[in-house]
């Protein structure tokens, strides 16, 4: 009887452990239109765009926030499939790590298995946002399924907040 109380009690460990992996490692994705009236909701200007360079983006979507001298401007992108979008995720990550081996981004960054932050200052002759990102950025990106969420808020404590609140109102919280 002690052995099975051990046993059953080894097993009910080894699931939860389980179940908070699996809860680190995928969120479930937001659809358009939830994201269209999430935005909208936390008074962003919202439109739909078009990636030109990605054959693999089925839709893109900006919603942009902006109060005084505070920004947030959020990007989201429906891929063809799950494998895109992470493919996309992946790329972002090396192309930032790429800007901080050539010095062109000074800061600090955090990557899970779904989401990087990156906070600090891009040079002038960084390529993020197609050479736009010169100055401090605060950057989140979230990958979910076949959408990318790409943000990018003016490192104010206001705006970094207005961010994390409305990725948290998609259902992406994080530290």
């Amino acid at each position: 009887m002690k052995t099975l109380k051990r046993l059953a009690a080894l097993v009910l460990v080894g699931a939860m452990a389980l179940s908070l992996a699996a809860c680190g490692t995928s969120k479930k994705k937001v659809t358009a239109k939830e994201f269209k009236k999430i935005m909208k909701a936390a008074d962003f200007d919202v439109a739909e765009s078009e990636d030109e360079d990605d054959e693999t983006v089925k839709q893109v979507w900006e919603a942009t926030y902006t109060d005084g001298d505070s920004g947030v401007y959020i990007v989201y992108y429906l891929f063809d499939s799950k494998g895109d979008a992470k493919a996309s995720f992946s790329a972002s990550y090396k192309d930032l790590e790429a800007e901080a081996d050539d010095e062109l981004f000074n800061g600090d960054v955090e990557k899970k298995s779904w989401y990087f932050t990156a906070d600090g200052e891009f040079d002038e002759d960084s390529e993020i946002m197609g050479g736009n990102m010169a100055g401090d950025w605060y950057i989140t990106c979230v990958v979910a399924e076949e959408t990318l969420l790409v943000c990018y808020s003016t490192p104010d404590k206001s705006a970094k907040k207005v961010m994390k609140n409305a990725l948290a109102d998609l259902g992406y919280e994080f530290n």
